[in-house]
């Protein structure tokens, strides 16, 4: 099994890079992470994954062994081919796929091109079977903001350039702070809180 490559990187392209190892060609589809790790020309090890079907083999690569786990772990859900998992951690990181598990934030999984409400509801539901207790249990406690006003303001801060880790971190900071006001506050006066609690970090 092919665990870790280390070549140099020949080629980037937007899913994929092409590593030189000791001559021989690897096509990699990557992670957004292992991608950014590449630069032309340079020395990289990759962690990876080699997936054999009846279309053949298919090499994808991460950043690090806890990316290549999680993948491994999306590949159990049904609908959720390399491909569509690969998606998941070009959106997603590891952490935010655990953290949306554990909370049942299929919202989060939506946003993943390629991801509709029922394999988004499968993610959810199939992978805290396979996550274990130890992944789970730091986002056990963690609520997820009402899902009307969570998706209003929180549209509104992505389209402002913050990322979805930042803007779930300060909706959950901004749920326990409130308490019951939460939901009851106007969205325009929770953005407003939003964005504070962003420049002050």
């Amino acid at each position: 099994m092919l665990r870790s490559l280390e070549g140099k990187v020949l080629h980037i392209g937007e899913e994929n890079v092409i590593l030189d190892v000791n001559g021989l060609g690897f096509d990699i589809l990557c992670s957004g992470s292992a991608l950014r790790l590449c630069e032309d020309n340079e020395t990289i090890r990759l962690t990876t994954y080699l997936q054999v079907s009846e279309n053949g083999a298919t090499l994808f690569g991460f950043s690090s062994e806890q990316e290549r786990e999680v993948f491994i772990k999306l590949l159990t859900v049904k609908g959720v081919g390399g491909r569509v998992g690969l998606a998941v951690l070009r959106t997603l990181s590891p952490t935010q796929v655990i953290r949306s598990v554990a909370t049942s934030d299929t919202d989060t999984f939506l946003q993943v091109p390629g991801v509709g409400k029922k394999t988004a509801e499968r993610l959810c539901f199939e992978l805290k079977r396979h996550l274990s207790e130890e992944m789970l249990a730091e986002f056990a406690e963690e609520e997820v903001p009402s899902i009307l006003v969570k998706n209003t303001v929180a549209a509104a801060l992505r389209s402002l350039g913050f990322t979805q880790n930042e803007v779930y971190s300060v909706m959950n900071r901004l749920k326990r702070e409130m308490g019951s006001e939460f939901d009851t506050t106007k969205e325009d006066i929770l953005l407003k809180r939003a964005l504070r609690e962003l420049k002050r970090n």
